[in-house]
């Protein structure tokens, strides 16, 4: 079965009325020399045969060069099969987010969106170089342009996908600059379960989309928290879970609360369509990982499961080296009211850097010792001539503008910016800190809080006068929740344990060796390089990440209100899966159906049969 790629080429078979005319007044016109004209005695049957058309070899051979140039100006070609498909380049970009799991009856999204992109694959001309890209939270190059299908296809039946949000619009603008780049055609087949709506206006035009999905049916949790002090006990701690349901329709479930693998507490609930509601427990027995778990029958199950982490009290030893009477009384207040915090304090000229003690950490007020100290240890407003913080200035009235709020020092803090302070000092951080805290002068933006490690111990340093902004004032309680902060992480426990999101990378300090072992979700494990940790989870989950003796605990949630709302962008009519979806105007436009294998053929078959008419023409009689 064939089609054409340019059926009004065939109008052109109007030129074979002119061909017979030109027949039939050739042979009217021809002179004969006859010996006598007694042969024309039946003049009147001679002309009645004269009108009459007769084909001769001279006009089949006309007629067939014809037909062969009419076909090919026409672009005969086979649809389904790769003469249909352009020449040049394509680019698959195969969504892997979250919601791609969304189970559709038997199977998933991302496994209608592969079936897609193979049978697409397979409907490609050979010389037509493949390049396929994942998205998910940004793009990931898996094959680059190659005409190896094998590659693709194995690419394509690896792929998974993950438990991350999408942005596939970073992925398509990536895609486009692929395209812009190469001299080739180049095309984009985008295979997800976001609708055409959805796609940037720039893009909606200039890529096939392949849409998967249809149900909304989803429950979620969107939300997990646990309000506990650093010193605070576990019985007086707190957990909010936020549940919320995607579906316009009553959503049901079972709530499950787990603590340590011990089951607190089951809740069954109805949700209205479109609602929200959180639970609170409290009075938790002990110190460990929190699971939520939701038994609920939807489409998507990584949304159904989150941790927290209730913390145990571990007391912290704390030595003030300052001859700032305030400022030791007000530590050691702060030590009498809070639990698990013990504080000693020291002259200066009593204090040898050389042999810190045992502390955990010490706090150096006005001091700064080069090389640092061999323990965890807080500068506080260094001295001007230091040299491991060299001061470029002094300013006064200094506000917070900027902070790291994905710092572990800095997590769960309310807004630093409504905290003035009196004074500070400008300095030059050192290359192995960075800053967490900032602020910014006539001379530029300047650290208020760095934070780093050196040599197996964690550093911070304190730009402002921490004893002159009065640590136990009630205007300066983010004052003091941000000091507490900073101790906490200064002394981390020798078990370690990180609550984040999928795709947020956790800094897991350092590990004894240069190799590392992560034993994550499911029973993988796999090793990552040391001794210095930046861990970025992709699955929701439990990763015990350990390295000679040395143990860290990440508990990684998949919350994602975008992404857990399946049904958010609504299905594209002119989508249809597992059959390829018809391009856009502008995709016929930027690419039509390419030179079939049959055109240069017929072409062919026209000049010969051009040459014979030619050869046929000049031996004709006379």
């Amino acid at each position: 079965m064939f089609a054409l790629a340019e059926p009004l080429a065939l109008l052109l078979a109007g030129l074979y009325g002119l061909l017979v005319l030109y027949h039939m007044w050739e042979r009217r016109r021809r002179r004969l020399v006859v010996p006598s004209l007694l042969l024309w005695q039946a003049v009147s049957e001679d002309v009645i045969r004269a009108r009459r058309f007769r084909p001769d070899l001279l006009f089949v051979v006309q007629a067939l060069a014809l037909a062969a140039l009419i076909l090919g100006l026409a672009r005969p070609y086979r649809p389904g099969l790769a003469e249909s498909e352009p020449t040049g380049r394509r680019i698959f970009v195969l969504d892997t987010s979250a919601s791609m799991q969304s189970r559709e009856g038997r199977q998933t999204r991302f496994e209608s969106a592969r079936a897609a992109a193979t049978e697409r694959l397979a409907g490609l001309p050979g010389d037509t170089e493949v390049m396929l890209l994942a998205a998910d939270n940004g793009p990931r190059v898996v094959v680059d342009f190659t005409r190896d299908r094998a590659a693709v296809r194995a690419a394509l039946t690896s792929l998974q996908p993950v438990d991350l949000g999408g942005d596939l619009t970073l992925t398509l603008a990536f895609a486009d600059a692929v395209r812009q780049r190469t001299d080739l055609p180049t095309a984009i087949d985008v295979f997800t379960d976001v609708a055409r709506a959805s796609i940037p206006a720039t893009m909606r035009d200039r890529v096939t989309l392949h849409q998967s999905g249809e149900t909304d049916a989803n429950l979620a949790i969107t939300g997990i928290q646990v309000f506990q002090g650093r010193f605070q006990d576990p019985a007086a701690a707190r957990a909010t879970i936020q549940v919320q349901n995607f579906a316009p329709d009553d959503g049901h479930g079972v709530l499950t609360i787990e603590l340590g693998g011990t089951v607190l507490n089951r809740t069954g609930f109805t949700l209205p369509g479109r609602g929200a509601r959180s639970f609170l427990f409290d009075r938790l027995p002990n110190a460990g990982p929190l699971l939520a778990r939701l038994e609920t029958d939807d489409a998507l199950a990584v949304d159904n499961a989150a941790f927290a982490w209730v913390a145990p009290v571990r007391p912290l030893h704390v030595l003030l080296v300052s001859d700032d009477a305030a400022l030791a009384r007000e530590l050691r207040e702060l030590a009498g009211a809070v639990s698990g915090l013990v504080v000693s304090t020291t002259d200066p000229q009593a204090f040898d850097p050389a042999r810190p003690g045992d502390a955990d950490v010490v706090v150096l007020h006005g001091l700064a010792p080069n090389p640092p100290l061999d323990v965890n240890a807080l500068y506080v407003f260094p001295h001007a001539d230091s040299a491991l913080f060299p001061a470029t200035a002094e300013v006064e009235d200094v506000e917070v503008i900027d902070w790291d709020d994905t710092h572990p020092a800095l997590r769960g803090l309310r807004p630093l910016a409504a905290m003035p302070l009196r004074r500070g000092r400008m300095v030059d951080a050192p290359p192995w800190m960075r800053p967490i805290v900032r602020s910014r002068a006539a001379a530029g933006e300047f650290p208020l809080v760095l934070a780093g490690e050196r040599d197996g111990h964690r550093v911070a340093c304190i730009t402002f006068d921490l004893g002159a902004e009065g640590l136990l004032r009630t205007d300066r309680v983010n004052l003091l929740l941000l000091t507490i902060n900073i101790l906490g992480w200064l002394a981390p426990g020798a078990d370690e344990t990180f609550v984040v999101r999928t795709g947020e990378t956790a800094d897991l300090g350092r590990f004894p060796t240069d190799t590392v072992t992560v034993d994550g979700p499911q029973g993988a494990t796999r090793t990552i390089p040391g001794p210095q940790v930046a861990f970025e989870p992709v699955l929701a989950g439990a990763y015990r990440v350990r390295s000679d003796g040395v143990s860290r605990l990440v508990l990684a949630n998949f919350l994602d209100p975008t992404e857990s709302d399946i049904g958010r962008a609504g299905r594209d009519a002119s989508s249809e899966l597992p059959a390829a979806a018809p391009r856009s105007t502008a995709d016929r436009r930027s690419r039509p159906p390419s030179v079939s294998a049959a055109q240069p053929w017929l072409y062919a078959a026209a000049l010969v049969l051009l040459v014979v008419e030619w050869a046929l023409w000049t031996r004709r009689p006379a």
